[in-house]
């Protein structure tokens, strides 16, 4: 969202026009929803937390001072969210198994050049789903949606360090996921 028009929308708002709400709304339901989705994997609960996102950011933007984006605070909401009902269903499953003992570099990754684009994204969204809430929310914000380490650790509450850390151990661990579908598949084809 262009951020004269967000700027201008968050000052509407605030001076008590319910309805520019709707188009901060627009402007980010569906980056509200992706995170909900991949960090409490069932869609009615996805749902249900991406509507209480916005009721909490349309109830707290008052205390919206834009010393950050818009953008970083809402994703702050939405990750305190995911947790609350995490938290609530006492949900504390661990996905991560052994990590392989060779490092994974970037160039291991590169057989997925080799098909589809639809392919790839299948296989890619599969590893994500595999890993640990927090740890899929970090590879989402870093690799889909380009934010900085900074950004991330606004939004999570986790230093730059535990953040580099999780990148790297999820990487391996969807090389891990990646690559045993794929040896899984070829070896039904045989």
């Amino acid at each position: 969202m262009e951020t004269q028009k967000e700027s201008t929308l968050i000052k509407r708002v605030k001076q008590g026009e319910t309805e520019a709400f709707t188009g901060l709304v627009n402007g980010y339901k569906d980056m509200v929803y992706t995170i909900c989705s991949r960090m409490l994997g069932a869609e009615a609960d996805a749902e249900e937390a991406a509507q209480d996102v916005f009721v909490k950011a349309y109830r707290s933007i008052q205390g919206f001072q834009e010393k950050s984006k818009f953008s970083t605070w809402l994703y702050r909401i939405t990750y305190n969210q995911c947790i609350s009902v995490i938290r609530k269903k006492v949900k504390m499953i661990d996905l991560v198994d052994e990590m392989p003992d060779h490092e994974v570099s970037e160039g291991d990754l590169n057989g997925l050049d080799n098909i589809s684009s639809e392919e790839r994204s299948k296989y890619l969204q599969m590893a994500i789903e595999a890993l640990p809430e927090t740890d899929g929310v970090v590879v989402t914000l870093f690799y889909y949606d380009e934010m900085s380490l900074d950004e991330i650790a606004e939004i999570t509450g986790l230093t730059n360090s535990n953040i580099r850390i999780k990148l790297h151990r999820s990487r391996k661990k969807m090389y891990q996921v990646i690559t045993g579908s794929l040896k899984s598949e070829v070896s039904s084809i045989f």
